[in-house]
């Protein structure tokens, strides 16, 4: 009986490969995707990436909308409270406070090795238009506030650090964010920043209002 082709050129299982790629996807994508979408982007039949939306969605890591958007699944968050747990536990008050007294989506965001992730978020309640930031989400770091201020910690001769970094309209069009160092205990290069829709805010301000929480949050970790 011939054996199910299975594994991939480095003896890994490449159906588990896919399955993983279609969350980077999801994940890393500044607009939501479709299956159609996920297809395209694989090189894969739309049946074979169709069965591995399926199994995902029964095990609660991918939520697909009435319009057939794939999100990140609440599993998912649920996984992601536990990656660097002292730091979701320090940073939920002061993020928290951020968000309401900006009026900003707050957030932190640390360097896994390849590029920028969001770890922890909160939006401002009491605010009719607010920019979800997902955690899990990843970005370069070479592009936005949040990644650049890592990019310093990482290579400060070629990259000297900033007080604070600004982007516009970088990541996602028509969105804005100030960002400041976040040098935590076990040096890990991170970031804390907010996120927002582009208008003339006092950056110089916002900046210090970040700089002063991430204090805060350093402080909490020792």
């Amino acid at each position: 009986m011939a054996q199910e082709r299975t594994t991939g050129a480095d003896g890994g299982s490449q159906t588990l490969a896919r399955g993983l790629t279609v969350l980077a996807l999801i994940g890393e994508s500044p607009t939501p995707l479709t299956v159609a979408d996920l297809s395209a982007r694989m090189g894969l039949h739309r049946s074979m990436v169709y069965r591995l939306v399926r199994t995902l969605e029964a095990h609660g890591f991918v939520l697909r909308t009435p319009s057939g958007e794939l999100e990140l699944g609440v599993r998912l968050v649920a996984l992601a409270r536990n990656v660097a747990r002292a730091l979701h536990v320090a940073a939920a008050p002061v993020l928290a406070e951020l968000a309401d007294g900006l009026g900003m989506t707050a957030f932190v965001v640390a360097f896994d090795g390849e590029a920028a992730v969001t770890l922890s978020t909160a939006e401002p309640r009491g605010v009719d238009a607010t920019v979800a930031q997902r955690p899990g989400s990843r970005h370069s770091i070479d592009r936005g506030a949040p990644g650049r201020a890592i990019r310093s910690q990482l290579d400060p001769v070629a990259h000297p650090p900033r007080a604070f970094e600004v982007s516009s309209d970088e990541i996602i069009p028509g969105l804005s964010s100030v960002a400041v160092p976040l040098r935590v205990p076990d040096g890990t290069p991170s970031s804390l920043a907010v996120v927002y829709i582009t208008h003339d805010y006092e950056v110089d301000a916002i900046a210090a209002t970040l700089t002063a929480a991430a204090e805060r949050i350093v402080r909490a970790l020792r």
